[in-house]
């Protein structure tokens, strides 16, 4: 049972356990009523605030007979308030009501029937307080910086909670909510069991170690958050913003409908999501009660049969509204680009152009003989540019890519030598060091040949973007000239060369490997960051498409590069994921210490747990967790392909060869913690049972399923190649029910669209294959 002081300082044992209650945005369980109290005990607690602050040591409490309520509660702001700081307001009056049942309201003066007050904003944005810290002054804050702090305000009891700039001013009530117990999950809030008013142990002024919190959105796999409408992601953001995240990455694929543009008379015409594919609901399929009346999974703000202007048209409101939905939660927004890429209709303006195949879609992109100064590719992908720019104009910054896999790779020694005659790269770094370095790059995915190709790609790129930017100013003219501009995904050994080739403001998102423990493995990379010139931001995989739907986790490895960003210089991470519900402890500990080097995964995940669903549960859940860390740094290290979610990726286990001992090792590993949670569940005794703890079961329950049915799928495949056709069709039906039942395990706790996105998914990919395969070997036993 964890303890608060009452106000002299004494043990209180009110503080009960949490309630095991994932809200939904605004959680709805009432605490318990208040009760009256009499006028000399306020008066007690008033004078004890104001005359003895020495002797609070955990928190200022009321007693149980002297509650605040909303006549004796003020929570103040201005009457020219950012509305941001209104917001702020607003969300500290509404967790007062949730957690104290103090209901109250912002005003803009103290009201005369007020005891205590809450001066919520800065001195330059709220007339009150900077009246009230005249005297003891307000803390000196970067932008992001947060603060709370216990003041008089003439003869009553005060709290300032505000920060830098209005967004950090959000921040600063929900850090001092977090200190109130609640615990903030992707999926709602956890709210303490029934307490009495109380303040923090001591006053905080915090600054961020890390500038930059970035979180993907859209993207590309149906399993991710390209098939979210704003019903779906705001909720999610708005527990992004009390989890401090500051920015989002909206990925605008080339083959996506979110910008139109034209160039020389030829007009985009073709789009798509989910790379081109379709996953059909039928009466058949697992998890059918999910999806609704739909004939098809899709994302429910894009109109699923239209034409291509009504499906663009959609698409940008979609953008829209995410934008705007970030900037009242104190979020920018960047948009994510790739210039050089672009829809198959724009072929005959690239003749040395190549078609690149991007799972179900197709682009055109420079070929390895395109000139560097094609004059064409200059245009197309100024048009990406300018479009997405002027369409949303109300974004804070572009992100300028280069392709996954580079082509363009045969004009990189011309591009160096005008790179090298326009900003002296040379006298530092030689190309041949640089090309050396890339032969010798260790433990990548791809090998050398694929490090070289980078390398050489990125010279080509490196050199059109400097031409594209500084040269032909593709900005000047549009509606923001002088947007922050963000290049991602350059090699790593041209690092140290940023610095003198990308413009003043401009910022660097840097990928290094596909997971986070194969960063780890490399992590003198890490250093060669041009430090102070350009803001540096880290890919941070929470679980990565190369393994597929299975549960991941990669705490322990985030903390590791986390405490690495910070001691060289970064500037921070940026999210990288596909399903949320396993994410809340590497989110949680992401949160945390991205502002206390002092926070750890353990204490962090502990902290969760018991406020999910008590002490009982820890040790087995850190247990299960444990367990599922350890599988995904084996995957990610000797199963990157294991369940990718493309056509074949169950049939891919089709093969007359040894099961890999990775694989057997995983479904290992998450038996082991399955077990964990089941005994995690037996400890709580049902607490929990259906929302956490129900979670983490029906996850575990289908990747043992989902391993245990390729297992079977390689059985059959080596009967298969034996000769033996009944084995062949026993082992193949087994698979069918083994993975039927696995995703039902899965569907059983689906609570958001990327997990139905998975489910509809795994039918296409895994059981109507199956189904398939074995209906043709048992055709061919009739024969």
């Amino acid at each position: 049972m964890a303890k608060t002081q009452n106000w002299l300082g004494k043990p209180d044992a009110q503080f009960h356990g949490a309630k095991c209650e994932i809200s939904s945005n605004v959680p709805r369980a009432e605490l318990a009523a208040k009760q009256p109290g009499d006028l000399w005990k306020v008066l007690i607690f008033v004078l004890a605030c104001l005359f003895a602050p020495q002797l609070i040591e955990g928190s200022v409490s009321a007693t149980s007979q002297t509650p605040l309520d909303a006549r004796s509660v003020s929570v103040v702001i201005d009457d020219r308030s950012p509305g941001l700081e209104v917001f702020a307001a607003n969300e500290l009056c509404r967790y007062l009501g949730k957690l104290f049942n103090i209901q109250v309201k912002p005003t803009t003066v103290v009201p005369s029937s007020a005891t205590f007050v809450f001066l919520v904003g800065n001195p330059a944005t709220n007339s009150t307080l900077r009246e009230a810290t005249k005297g003891e002054g307000f803390p000196k804050l970067g932008d992001q910086g947060i603060a709370f702090r216990r003041i008089r305000l003439k003869r009553l009891p005060a709290v300032v909670i505000g920060g830098g700039s209005p967004e950090a001013t959000l921040w600063a009530v929900y850090e001092l909510v977090r200190r109130w117990g609640v615990r903030y999950l992707l999926h709602g809030d956890i709210l303490p069991g029934n307490q009495r008013f109380y303040l923090p142990g001591s006053d905080f002024v915090i600054e961020p170690k890390l500038q930059i919190r970035q979180w993907r959105v859209i993207n590309d796999f149906a399993m991710g958050p390209a098939s979210w409408g704003m019903a779906d992601y705001r909720p999610v953001i708005d527990q992004l913003a009390k989890l401090k995240f500051n920015r989002l990455l909206i990925v605008l694929p080339p083959f996506s409908p979110y910008q139109d543009y034209q160039v020389d008379g030829i007009k985009r015409s073709s789009a798509a999501i989910f790379f081109g594919y379709h996953f059909p609901i039928t009466d058949q399929m697992v998890g059918r009660q999910l999806f609704g009346s739909g004939k098809e999974f899709w994302n429910p703000d894009l109109p699923p049969d239209a034409s291509y202007r009504q499906f663009e048209a959609a698409g940008e409101r979609l953008v829209h509204s995410l934008i705007a939905y970030g900037h009242q939660r104190g979020m920018q927004s960047i948009l994510a680009l790739t210039p050089t890429q672009f829809p198959v209709e724009f072929a005959p303006l690239l003749p040395t152009g190549i078609k690149v195949p991007i799972l179900g879609a197709t682009v055109i992109s420079p070929g390895p003989k395109t000139e560097i100064d094609d004059a064409n590719l200059a245009k197309l992908a100024g048009a990406v540019i300018q479009s997405a720019v002027n369409t949303y104009p109300e974004a804070d910054g572009i992100d300028v890519g280069v392709p996954e896999f580079r082509e363009w790779t045969d004009e990189y020694q011309r591009a160096w030598k005008a790179l090298d005659a326009h900003h002296n790269i040379e006298r530092d770094h030689s190309l041949e060091s640089i090309v050396n370095a890339a032969r010798h790059r260790s433990g990548y995915p791809g090998g050398s040949e694929r490090a070289l190709n980078e390398v050489k790609g990125d010279i080509a790129s490196l050199y059109f973007y400097d031409r594209l930017f500084s040269g032909f100013k593709v900005l000047q003219g549009t509606k923001r000239p002088k947007i922050i501009v963000c290049y991602e995904g350059l090699a790593e050994e041209l690092f140290p060369i940023l610095g003198r080739i990308l413009p003043p403001g401009s910022e660097a998102l840097h990928e290094i490997d596909y997971t986070p423990s194969r960063i780890v493995h490399r992590q003198g990379v890490l250093k060669g960051v041009s430090k102070g010139k350009i803001p540096s931001v880290l890919i941070y995989t929470l679980n990565d498409d190369n393994i597929g739907p299975v549960p991941q986790l990669t705490t322990d490895s985030l903390s590791t590069l986390t405490r690495l960003l910070v001691r060289d210089g970064w500037s921070g991470f940026s999210t990288r994921y596909w399903n949320i519900g396993d994410q809340d402890t590497n989110v949680a500990y992401l949160s945390r210490a991205s502002w206390d080097t002092d926070a750890t995964p353990t204490g962090v995940t502990k902290d969760q747990l018991e406020a999910v669903c008590g002490q009982g549960c820890v040790v087995p859940m850190l247990n299960a967790l444990q367990e599922v860390q350890r599988v995904t740094i084996d995957l990610e290290w000797n199963g990157l392909g294991f369940a990718f979610p493309v056509p074949g990726m169950m049939m891919r286990n089709w093969k007359p060869r040894p099961f890999p001992i990775a694989y057997t090792r995983a479904h290992l590993g998450y038996e082991r913690a399955l077990e964990e949670v089941r005994q995690a569940q037996k400890a709580v005794g049902g607490r929990g049972k259906s929302n956490y703890l129900d979670y983490w079961e029906g996850r575990l329950e289908f990747a043992t399923g989902y391993l245990a049915a390729a297992n079977d799928v390689n059985h059959a495949a080596r009967a298969e190649a034996a000769g033996d056709q009944g084995e062949t069709l026993l082992q193949a039906r087994e698979a069918i029910d083994t993975s039927r039942a696995a995703i039902a395990a899965f569907a059983r706790v689906a609570r958001d669209q990327s997990d139905r996105g998975a489910i509809a998914m795994l039918d296409e990919y895994v059981c109507r294959p199956l189904e398939a395969k074995a209906k043709s070997l048992q055709n061919g036993a009739r024969r």
